[in-house]
């Protein structure tokens, strides 16, 4: 509809100005919610010198993710878990790959670790470690069929998506000649009906690490859920303050969030949004009970318009038709720029190791995981302060120049 332009008189054109001004300071300081500083044992790097050198290919790890579901299911136990097992070994010729099999409350599950270190590996060598859950949910108690409920799941989005990250990685990390180890670590009975328990494979995984392993860990990061069509990355609670700290610079740089520039001075995508914060238990907790720097990459909304935890999530429909390259792309570039740039490298041998505040409770992770983990709060309560002052500032400067304006009438 149109309306007619008003005359404004000075004085109202003067507090127009000021609300103007002001309201614009507010937004700019809401941005700040995904400032870009970096908190110890960190420090900045400049991704934007790496960017020309990235090399991850989204639609092999598109073509990953069919092949994987095309096994059939991958639960714990299953043939189809097996038969992942042996193409892990086959797709990454040139690093040092292991199964290592425990068996917890009657649950027999394997691992699968993949390294490579340097050729001056020693006990000064850091180490990051890349993890994704490879089994399959063994049911789809989510899917609108109850004739179905009892059936595994596809498990495209939900296993093969973070699995097709790592072997993608695993074909281009040889070739980057990085000057620490990287671990390639395949968790398995992250999620599975049979059993009151979960994460079962980095729980072993967490226990079976020394002292001195878990002292030179640098970095741990979960890729679980990233291959969703309408890609949203949130932080995720509980996780490594300092660590979350190094991803808004990371995701900057290829252009991955909206409110901020990449690195040839475009506005991003809203992929990444560090403003949102969810609750999640996953793979990364069991590293954060043993003191190491760990965070979650996981999107909890399958679907357009999907709300937390629904939408295709644990249903027939998570089939490969719903994943797309550029959303696998965009994880794995964010990961890849990591490990170039060395955003996740610190001399661990020159701290002492303090305890980590970001490791909750247990009461609390037991709180979250009775919760189905489906809480989703808005962070930031230093930002709602300073939008707080500035608003009282606002209203001081409409006040004051509704007195100039009552004296000049």
């Amino acid at each position: 509809m149109l309306t007619r332009d008003r005359a404004v008189s000075p004085p109202q054109k003067k507090a127009t100005a000021a609300i103007i001004l002001v309201a614009f300071l507010m937004l700019s300081c809401a941005s700040l919610a995904q400032a870009e500083t970096i908190s110890a044992p960190y420090s900045a790097v400049a991704p934007c010198d790496f960017v020309e050198s990235l090399e991850f290919n989204g639609t092999n790890a598109n073509a990953s993710v069919t092949e994987q579901v095309e096994l059939g299911p991958r639960t714990t136990g299953s043939n189809g878990s097996a038969a992942l097992r042996a193409l892990i070994h086959t797709q990454l010729p040139l690093w040092d790959v292991a199964n290592n099999t425990y068996t917890e409350d009657n649950i027999t599950f394997t691992n699968v670790v993949a390294k490579l270190a340097p050729e001056t590996m020693d006990e000064s060598t850091p180490r990051v470690v890349i993890v994704a859950h490879y089994d399959s949910r063994d049911v789809a108690e989510r899917d609108p069929d109850i004739n179905r409920t009892m059936d595994p799941i596809p498990g495209a989005n939900d296993a093969a998506s973070g699995v097709a990250v790592l072997l993608e990685l695993g074909r281009i990390i040889p070739f980057m000649d990085l000057a620490y180890e990287v671990e390639l670590l395949f968790t398995d009975a992250e999620d599975q009906n049979f059993s009151s328990g979960s994460l079962y494979g980095s729980k072993a995984w967490a226990n079976a690490q020394s002292d001195a392993q878990v002292n030179r860990t640098t970095a741990f990061i979960v890729v679980d859920m990233v291959g969703d069509e309408f890609l949203q990355l949130t932080h995720v609670y509980p996780g490594d303050v300092a660590l979350w700290t190094t991803i808004a610079p990371l995701a900057s740089a290829i252009g991955l969030m909206d409110t901020n520039e990449d690195c040839n001075g475009n506005l991003g995508r809203d992929i990444v949004n560090l403003s949102i914060s969810t609750g999640v238990i996953d793979d990364h907790v069991p590293a954060l009970n043993r003191g190491i720097h760990a965070i979650d990459l996981i999107d909890i909304r399958f679907g357009e318009g999907a709300e937390p935890f629904g939408g295709y999530w644990h249903t027939h429909e998570d089939t490969p038709d719903k994943v797309r390259a550029e959303s696998l792309r965009d994880v794995g570039l964010l990961v890849e720029l990591g490990l170039r740039s060395e955003a996740w490298i610190y001399d661990f041998q020159a701290l002492e190791v303090p305890e980590d505040d970001s490791t909750p409770p247990e009461d609390d992770v037991q709180n979250l995981d009775e919760e189905k983990m489906e809480v989703e709060r808005h962070i930031g309560l230093g930002i709602t302060a300073l939008i707080g002052v500035l608003g009282a500032m606002v209203l001081m400067i409409v006040l004051s120049l509704s007195v100039n304006l009552k004296r000049e009438q």
